[in-house]
């Protein structure tokens, strides 16, 4: 009988040890399933329509929108993480730093030319066009942050980008005839943030 007892008591304690595991596990997992990455921009900077490219190498201003009648449009590029696993999200995460004659609405494009050797001409229509990859209308206050989420295509461009570069050609829209725009009051230290 107190053999018995004790083969029972083994067992039992054996069974609350699994159950307790079980228990971790089912608070850990989750918690690694969520973990974020989240990489910094590894040059951005602005081009106008008019002939100028501000940066090709490092991050800069990007102001994007209009003064005075020439088009400002800009680029953001990041160092995509090796990942062997897809990632399912991507959201760009960026500071507005001068918002002017809002609301402005901004479009974010693929891009398919060699910022460093391409011509101005050349950058300011690949910044402008292309296969949509993400949007957020209504920018109206300066100096928040907002994130603006990648569409499928802009999931799909991250994913084949894994261990390179990727590179979004930004352009603003608004009602205003000029001088509208976005990050005017930007840096080389603007928060610009790609979140995997």
């Amino acid at each position: 009988m107190a053999e018995a007892m004790s083969s029972f008591m083994v067992g039992d304690q054996v069974l609350k040890t699994f159950c307790a595991l079980v228990g971790v596990l089912a608070f850990v997992l989750p918690s690694a399933a969520l973990a974020q990455t989240t990489v910094a921009s590894s040059r951005a900077a602005w081009v106008t329509q008019s002939g100028t490219v501000a940066d090709r190498t490092s991050n800069s201003n990007t102001y994007t929108g209009d003064i005075g009648g020439d088009g400002y449009r800009s680029y953001i590029s990041y160092a995509v993480p090796a990942s062997a696993t897809a990632f399912t999200s991507a959201v760009i995460r960026v500071n507005t730093e001068g918002v002017n004659f809002g609301p402005n609405d901004l479009t974010l494009y693929d891009v398919s030319s060699d910022i460093a050797t391409a011509t101005a001409a050349a950058l300011y229509s690949d910044f402008g066009s292309g296969t949509v990859l993400g949007t957020i209308t209504g920018l109206n206050t300066s100096n928040v942050t907002v994130d603006i989420a990648l569409n499928a295509d802009g999931l799909a461009a991250v994913n084949a980008a894994r261990g390179g570069e990727i590179s979004f050609g930004v352009a603003v829209s608004s009602t205003a005839g000029s001088d509208y725009g976005v990050f005017s009051a930007s840096t080389g230290s603007t928060q610009r943030e790609l979140i995997l």
